[in-house]
């Protein structure tokens, strides 16, 4: 693609001024064509700035998602091979799954602006404005059915690594697949099968984050949070993202290699109410118990009065007495 053709010419020289004739030359492409790709650019976010018998210089890339800017930061060895970025998709686990279905590799990655169905853990509807990173992962994970769930919990590490990492902000994860902030939620994440019952062929990953709009741009009835809300200031959409993929990149690697511990210790330490009585719903039963954390299955462990109880996720739902963390 020319822009982004230009665009690398203008990064290969931070904050200095490369004309239009070098690019004109280098791209062999007219000096108009040039401008006009330089006009698109800047509707996209780009700061260029523009001087005569000077030329261009980059001088910012924008917050918004862009596929140029999102691949730049990419450090990965798989994951985001592939960008599909979209103004609008119904899911992006939906659009995921297509490609899964027509041969999909591993490292894919489905971007939206913003999805018009999107969905949650038990087919619960996940709002998702503009604003927001919606992201799948399409993956071929060296992995078996039983570890497959693991997954969920490497990208729960992965996320609130990120978090840490670039906002200095401390989140903690409710199992199994809940992201909270002060008791509010700020992320999601929902991880699909796509295959055999007894082998993982493909895992769709999705993952969802309230980011750079307000809180009141969600449904009231929501008990959530957006990182907009915490930190009072837009955050670059794309440089999260690449944080997380390549945060999951090394977890999902760990998995492979079987060293499941580390993973384990690190999600431990950001449990939501780890060492708390809280209930269980497995269909209509409610079981009551002291959450003791996860097993090295990455079940939920449970201390009741019949002694420890574990449980896989997608069984249970997990309620807090204390409803300050939900």
């Amino acid at each position: 693609m020319l822009r982004h053709d230009i665009l690398h010419l203008l990064a290969a020289h931070p904050e200095k001024y490369v004309s239009g004739e070098k690019i004109s030359q280098q791209l062999n492409v007219t000096r108009a064509a040039i401008w006009k790709q330089i006009q698109v650019l800047k509707e996209e976010g780009f700061e260029i700035e523009g001087q005569t018998k000077k030329g261009y210089r980059l001088l910012k890339t924008p917050y918004s998602l862009n596929e140029w800017v999102l691949m730049k930061a990419l450090t990965t060895t798989s994951l985001g091979s592939k960008i599909y970025l979209e103004d609008e998709l119904e899911s992006t686990n939906g659009r995921a799954k297509e490609l899964a279905r027509q041969g999909g590799f591993q490292g894919q990655v489905v971007l939206a602006r913003c999805q018009s169905s999107g969905r949650g853990r038990l087919q619960r509807h996940w709002e998702s404005p503009i604003g927001g990173l919606w992201m799948s992962v399409v993956l071929r994970p060296n992995l078996s059915l039983a570890d497959a769930s693991k997954v969920t919990l490497a990208a729960s590490v992965a996320i609130a690594d990120a978090f840490e990492e670039l906002f200095s902000l401390r989140i903690g994860i409710k199992w199994p697949n809940d992201l909270i902030f002060n008791g509010l939620k700020i992320a999601g994440i929902l991880g699909e099968v796509v295959g055999e019952w007894n082998t993982v062929q493909t895992l769709i990953l999705g993952i969802g984050i309230n980011v750079n709009f307000p809180r009141e741009r969600l449904s009231p009835l929501l008990n959530a949070t957006t990182l907009f809300e915490i930190l009072k200031y837009d955050v670059d959409l794309n440089k999260l993202a690449a944080t997380i993929l390549i945060n999951l990149d090394k977890q999902v690697i760990f998995l492979e290699k079987k060293e499941f511990e580390e993973l384990r210790v690190r999600w431990l330490k950001r449990a939501v109410s780890l060492g708390e009585e809280v209930r269980i719903m497995l269909g209509e039963q409610v079981i009551q118990g002291i959450f003791k954390g996860i097993t090295i299955d990455g079940a939920l462990l449970l201390e009741t009065e019949d002694g420890e109880k574990s449980f896989i996720a997608g069984e249970v739902q997990l309620r807090s007495k204390m409803s300050k963390y939900f």
